[in-house]
């Protein structure tokens, strides 16, 4: 990258900067246990990115034949709006495709205007709304999706 910021796949050694990440970006934040659990799973993909040695952002999510869902992205609050999320979503669907993957889908929340406007300029179309899907705040889930077959 050229702005010193490099991918590198997340363990457990991540999970004390992940937890950080994660507890400043969403209003239901997953558990530690929630990330071991991933990082244990063979089928995951773990990519996060480093700036200054720093981690300042992370993508998740899994392989299922052809199919790779994004499970969470999310970028430390101080670091927005520099196109790390683009950045990374490109990078983690790269990997997935690697592994074989053609289709990527993914769920935000329909108040989520940011991650919106992300998912839609990187392609991803809605697929179906989920009525009143999250609690704390109540808000639907639209599931996004999109072909990988040629970045």
């Amino acid at each position: 990258m050229t702005d010193g910021g490099r991918f590198v796949a997340l363990g457990p050694g991540h999970l004390q900067s992940l937890m950080a990440i994660e507890q400043h970006s969403f209003a239901s934040p997953w558990s530690e246990e929630d990330f071991l659990y991933l990082f244990a799973d063979r089928s995951a993909l773990c990519l996060g990115l480093m700036h200054t040695g720093e981690l300042v952002a992370y993508a998740l999510g899994y392989c299922d034949g052809r199919d790779f869902h994004l499970a969470s992205l999310a970028v430390e609050s101080e670091s927005r709006r520099r196109g790390y999320a683009s950045r990374l979503l490109q990078q983690i669907i790269l990997q997935a495709q690697r592994r074989g993957a053609d289709r990527c889908t993914l769920e935000v929340r329909a108040a989520n205007r940011a991650a919106l406007m992300l998912y839609d300029k990187t392609g991803f179309r809605s697929l179906e709304v989920r009525t009143a899907h999250y609690s704390g705040p109540r808000d639907d889930g639209i599931i996004m999706g999109r072909s990988i077959e040629i970045l």
